[in-house]
Formats: structure tokens, sequence, C-alpha cells
């Protein structure tokens, strides 16, 4: 009987119950904030200034670096901390670099999880610059960290919730979810191989208890020939069978009575004639391959050869291992720095760090040690990627972790706002209409005090000091007229430390900007304009 009009027709789905009940739940991508992941990192300067900020840390920046050769390394900012370099990581790249130097003034952690490695090099960093400064985060951190092995390192980092959220606050929904199915593949693949592992040892456990059984049999069977060989009439029984090869016969047809009887073996089994049936049909033994003769030009015989055409070789386990090698493959970053007049290679997924060398003069670096370690880095660098360029990979960066120039500028600013200070009080003293006279005018654009805009704060000038020859200069001058001519170098010179910190914080914006466009996520944003163009039946005519 149909259903009544305007009643639903029930479904026969197992699980319609269930689709029922979510089928007005909305999907919820994760929160980027509290998501228990890592993303994969662009390789972006911009992006690892801003972590860097964020994290606390002044007084280092990070920018790019286009080539390797020596005049593009000596007009980079000094001193330069480290390098970082990005490249296609394959699962032969990983090894064991313990040379057994002493390591214990290393800070080193591993990458534990998936993708961290932006991170796990960025901090394998800056915990081994000397005089660096951190926020309170990282040196609670550091700290805490300090008697750990390098695998308890990068344990506590996956747990830092402070640096995984500035972290992935560079990622989009969609890197999230890619980020998860990463996480299921593997999980399926590991699953798959130990089930493949768990299999294959089942079945060579079998083969043993198999080959075992028949074994056992065969040396049974041999016992009862020999027992009944021993207790049989000679009239009734054929000679026991010999050890000894027999020789063919001259003709195709005998009587069984000058037949022999070859031993059975486990190998291989000879036809053996009854006596009971004479005159049957003898097929003579098989003649054996000339190429098993020995020297004394007796034959061996040997195992029958099954006609059947081989099986092909199973290659799907060879593709499989290839497919799960090729998955593993990704971009990685490995930090080169030096520690100590040495040159250390910090890759997390290396179990210790590898010394290259010292670059120290006499030292044992590629160079023979001048002193500089990029001389050390370069050749390394240099044969690393013509290795990868040789196996038709390109894809590789290279950044370079620099001291920051706009903290040695605000320094120099202040310590010209205290000698300008120290210069007018002075002039206060000689003459206090001094400022009215020609040549001593003083633009307003001239900082004398604290300034919000270029970050210079009462506080850092009053840890300032003035030059020592500068105030005794000063306090010995007793012609206002040459101390207003003494004044104005210091002038000038402010001007150009006023530009160069204005032009370092044009970049810094530029930084935070590109960064605040990588965080704000459009998916949400083009989804909702394109179901209300879709609503508004405007989609299909745009599409047309």
């Amino acid at each position: 009987m149909p259903p009544k009009r305007g009643q639903k027709r029930k479904s026969d789905h197992p699980h319609a119950d269930a689709i029922a009940a979510n089928a007005g739940t909305v999907l919820v991508p994760p929160d980027r904030d509290t998501w228990s992941g890592w993303v994969e990192m662009e390789s972006e300067p911009a992006f690892f200034n801003v972590m860097l900020k964020e994290m606390g840390v002044r007084g280092a920046k990070v920018q790019e670096v286009l080539s390797i050769e020596d005049d593009m390394l000596a007009i980079l900012p000094q001193p330069c901390h480290a390098l970082i370099f990005l490249f296609r990581y394959k699962t032969q790249d990983e090894e064991d670099q313990y040379t057994g130097i002493e390591q214990d003034h290393i800070w080193f952690a591993n990458q534990v999880p998936d993708f961290a490695c932006a991170t796990v090099a960025m901090l394998n960093i800056v915990n081994n610059v000397p005089g660096l400064q951190m926020g309170v985060q990282l040196r609670d951190f550091k700290a805490h960290t300090k008697d750990m092995d390098p695998v308890t390192r990068g344990e506590m980092i996956d747990d830092f919730h402070f640096v995984k959220r500035i972290h992935n606050s560079f990622a989009r929904e969609n890197d999230l979810l890619t980020a998860d199915m990463h996480a299921k593949e593997k999980f399926a693949r590991q699953k798959k191989k130990a089930a493949t592992a768990k299999a294959q040892a089942t079945k060579a456990a079998k083969k043993a208890e198999k080959d075992a059984k028949e074994e056992a049999l065969n040396g049974v069977a041999k016992l009862n020939r020999a027992v009944a060989c021993s207790r049989a009439p000679a009239a009734n029984v054929p000679r026991c069978p010999s050890t000894k090869a027999s020789k063919p016969l001259p003709k195709a047809v005998h009587s069984a009575d000058t037949s022999s009887e070859p031993e059975e073996d486990s190998d291989f089994k000879l036809n053996v004639v009854a006596k009971s049936r004479p005159n049957v049909s003898v097929q003579a033994p098989r003649k054996p391959d000339e190429d098993f003769k020995t020297e004394q030009g007796e034959t061996i015989d040997q195992p029958r050869r099954s006609n059947r055409a081989r099986k092909p070789p199973n290659r799907g386990a060879y593709v499989s291992e290839a497919n799960d090698e090729a998955a593993q493959e990704g971009f990685h970053f490995i930090a080169y720095m030096p520690i100590q007049n040495h040159v250390w290679k910090l890759d997390g997924l290396d179990y210790h760090p590898h010394d290259l060398g010292s670059f120290g003069l006499g030292g044992n670096g590629a160079d023979g040690g001048t002193g500089n370690w990029m001389h050390v880095v370069a050749p390394a660098l240099q044969g690393r990627m013509a290795a990868a360029q040789e196996q038709g990979e390109i894809s590789f960066t290279l950044l370079a972790v620099v001291h920051d120039p706009m903290v040695d500028d605000r320094r120099d600013l202040c310590q010209n706002i205290k000698i300008l200070q120290t210069i007018d009080r002075r002039l206060d003293e000689l003459f206090e209409d001094w400022r009215s006279l020609d040549g001593a005018e003083t633009s307003k654009d001239t900082l004398l005090g604290p300034s919000h805009e270029l970050d210079i704060f009462a506080i850092d000038i009053d840890a300032t000091t003035a030059p020592t020859e500068v105030v005794a200069e000063v306090s010995s001058e007793e012609n206002f007229m040459a101390l207003i001519e003494y004044r104005k170098p210091f002038l000038k010179r402010q001007a150009q430390i006023r530009s160069s910190i204005r032009s370092a914080q044009m970049m810094e914006r530029a930084d935070e900007e590109q960064a605040r466009q990588r965080r704000h996520d459009y998916a949400t944003f083009v989804r909702k304009w394109l179901s209300a163009l879709a609503e508004q039946e405007v989609l299909s005519q745009l599409i047309e």
C-alpha cells in the first residue's frame, strides 16, 4: 500500500537515523589557536621576522640570500648568526652525524612532530646566539630544557603552545585540513606496514612448521624402508636401494628383475618399477645435464623442472615502498651556525649536531681556518646544492639570520641625544640666549628627548652615557661660539640615524602587513560570496 500523501517514505539505509540526526549539523573547521598539529611554513623572510618579534626576540632579523658567492655573503649585515637552508628532503638524507666531539654547550632539539622544522630550526639558532635578547617565554623554556636530551626537547617543543600558536597563525583552513589528511595517511601507511610485517612473519612461521613436518615424515619413511628391506625374504623383495646413481639402461624395455631402485630424496623423485608386474614398459632414467658433470666424468641427477611459465614478479610491494618514500619527501629547514669557533649543522632530523670544522686561525675547516665561518659553510652548501641539481632538483632557498641594524641605530641615537643634551647644558651656562643666534638653529625634527615614533624611551636615554672625550671637550670649552660649531656635526649625524631607523621601520611594517594578509583566511568570504551569488541565480550567468 502506498504511503499517505504528505508522509515521507522511510529510508531503508542502515544509517538513516544517524544521517537524519546530523543533517542540520554545520561542519566547523579546526581552530588554529587550539589545533594540536603543525602546518608547513613558507620560506618567506617576512613571516620569520614576525615570528621572531612575537616570540620576544630582539636584535635579529631574517633576510633572503640570493647567492652563496663571497661577494653576496660579504654584504650581509654583520654579525651573521646563522644560515637556514630549505631543500626537498628525502629519506636517505637522514643520518647520524655524531662525531664524538663535546656537544654539551650546544642547545639542540630534534624535530618530533611533522611540519615543525621551521620553528625547530629557529629555536636551535636563537638558543645558541650569545647575548641575544629574548622574551620571558623563550628564556624560561631554554632554562627548563637546559639539561634535556634532543628528543625530549623536541617533545617539549611539541607541547610549547606559545610557539605552536605563533607557528600555526600563518595557516589557512585548507592547510589544517591538509595536515590532518597527511597524519591520517601516515597512520594508514604505518598500519599497513605493520600488518604486512605480521603477515610475512606468520607465513614464514607456517612454512617453517610445514618444512619441519615434511622432514620428519621423510625421516620416518626412510627408516621404514630400511627396516622392511632388512626383514623381507630375498626372493620376493628387490635389493635395497643403493645410494649410487644408476647407470642408463641400453634398451627402453627391461625386465623388472634387472632394475635398480634409487633412493627416494626429499627434493625430487624417480619412478620406481614394481617387480610384481613383469613386461611393463619402464622409462629410462632422464639424461642428466652436461653442465653438472664432475671432473671424473660422473653425472649428478638433477631435480625435474616444471614447464609452466614463471609468474611475473610482484612489483606492487616495490611500488608501494616507493610511494611511501615519495609521500615522506617534503621541504625541510636545517640550520648552519658558528658556535665557539666551530661551524655546526643543526638538523632536527639528525640524532646529533654535525661539526663541519673549525673556522678559527689554524683550524681544520674546509679552508684551513681563516677566522670567517662563511668560508667553512659555503663549500658544504655548494656541494649540497650541486648534488641536488644532479638529481634534477632546483627548489631550494637560503635565508640568513643576521644582526638587526636597527638595534645599533637606536643605541647610536640615544647616545647622540645624550651628547646634544650635554652640549646644550654647557651652552646654557655660557650664554642663555644662544638659541637665537645665527647658526645655532635647531630643526624641529631634531630629537633632544624620548620619541614614541622611533621607539626611543627616557629609560634608554638615561641608561646611555656620552663618550668621555666628548664630555671632557665640552666641559673645558669656554667659547660658546666654538661649542655651537662643535654641535653641528652631531645634528647632521642624528638626521642620518633617524632616516635609517625610519627605513627599517617601513620594512618592518611591510613584513607585518604581508603576515597579516597571509594570516587572513579568505576562503570563508569566498564561499559566502559564491553562495549569495548562487541564491540570486547570478552565478550561472557569470560562468556562461
